[in-house]
């Protein structure tokens, strides 16, 4: 009698366990790619002990790791870290966060991610430069990571509209096309930089290493401060050649002109030096660039389209040449047709109808909801005019005005 009471629990065990591998199905499949769908306001949830989140709060500008759960679209991934991010961004009322999904539990990832950046979208109140800059940036086939919206609530505690960033790391490496086994590097601020020779310590501080970080500085840092080395030494034909070791120069001044005709006061040739980008090599070859956090983009409709050019050692140097020259003004008539035709426009009120009733009830966002419109009005005026502010100046460049 007893065995058959045993029997009859196992097989009840057994049938829960195969209801409930069912009903885990459909989560199972969801997909990072379904996470930056970027026509959905998402969803995500964070849980985290009340001391812990207490403590983040209190040191937001420090980089310490918590334990959390994560739940989106009926996937759960327990135990993951969280931290405070950014730089300008860091907030104590409506933290930037990064996601690390095997911080505690070694290999273990959220959709095949290993880790999730969320912007709390602070210093920009559209909400908006940096989804479109991004998207700009793929419309014209330059690997950019990917971004979504997302209510997010910690605890079941509404916190606001955040963006889901895709993370520059291997895994971005793979879907972008480039080596993951190369060596990638994130720019950071570690006082103004502009392209001048620095020591192997001083490139160290400037680009952190984000893959193959236990190798040696020299092998790291070697060939980034062999670039720069030749960047200001040498002239002429000579010069090129050297640099091209180091560079991908048709990538780097197509990059630069996206980010002009984007108007960025804080990329490559920003405000406060070279800034906001990712660094990629693959063994000994040349770096070529990524793009990151643009959300100074959009500065001015009639953004000068050499502002600063003269301030940067290779990027003064490379336009020098004919053939590079004229690259960055085609590629700036390339963004303005791909801006025109009500593209760019259209991207800004679709995102702007998914996420302003969202951002009108953010209980924390650092604007009102009339900045936030007239934020967007701005940029809909941007999309509207800015090709034509480009066409007109390159047209003045081309005839040597």
């Amino acid at each position: 009698m007893a065995l058959r009471r045993v029997r009859r629990v196992v097989l009840i065990l057994a049938c829960l366990t195969v209801a409930g591998a069912a009903g885990a199905a459909p989560a199972s499949a969801q997909t990072a790619d379904q996470l930056f769908e970027d026509r959905t306001l998402h969803d995500l949830r964070v849980y985290i002990n009340g001391r812990d989140l207490e403590a983040l709060r209190t040191h937001y500008d420090a980089s310490m790791f918590f334990p959390v759960d994560v739940v989106w679209g009926g996937v759960r991934v327990t135990t993951a870290g969280v931290r405070s991010r950014g730089l300008a961004s860091r907030n104590a009322a409506k933290p930037a966060l990064l996601l690390k999904f095997d911080r505690y539990v070694r290999g273990q990832t959220f959709l095949g991610l290993t880790e999730l950046a969320l912007d709390n979208l602070v210093t920009d109140a559209s909400s908006l430069r940096e989804s479109v800059a991004m998207s700009f940036f793929r419309r014209l086939a330059h690997p950019a990571p990917r971004e979504a919206f997302s209510r997010l609530y910690i605890n079941d505690v509404y916190q606001g509209v955040y963006a889901l960033i895709e993370s520059i790391n291997p895994q971005f490496l793979v879907r972008s096309g480039y080596d993951p086994e190369g060596y990638l590097f994130e720019k950071v601020y570690a006082g103004p930089f502009r392209g001048e020779d620095r020591s192997i310590a001083a490139y160290a501080q400037l680009f952190e290493a984000r893959t193959r970080q236990l190798e040696s500085d020299s092998v790291l840092y070697g060939p980034i401060r062999d670039l720069f080395e030749e960047v200001n030494r040498g002239s002429g034909r000579a010069w090129r050649d050297s640099v091209a070791r180091y560079v991908d120069l048709d990538q780097f001044v197509t990059h630069v002109a996206i980010e002009t005709f984007l108007a960025d006061e804080d990329g490559v040739l920003g405000f406060a030096g070279m800034a906001n980008f990712y660094l990629h090599r693959t063994g000994a070859g040349a770096h070529r660039l990524i793009p990151w956090d643009k959300d100074r983009t959009f500065e001015a409709i009639d953004f000068p389209i050499f502002k600063r050019a003269s301030e940067n050692a290779l990027f003064k140097r490379a336009i020098m040449f004919e053939d590079l020259r004229t690259q960055y003004l085609n590629v700036l008539e390339q963004c303005a047709r791909a801006a025109d035709g009500g593209w760019l426009e259209g991207e800004i009120r679709r995102l702007a109808s998914l996420v302003s009733p969202a951002i009108r009830e953010d209980p924390v966002k650092p604007y009102s909801n009339e900045q936030h419109d007239a934020a967007v009005a701005f940029l809909i005026e941007f999309a509207r005019q800015r090709s034509r502010s480009v066409l007109e100046q390159v047209a003045a460049a081309r005839a040597g005005r």
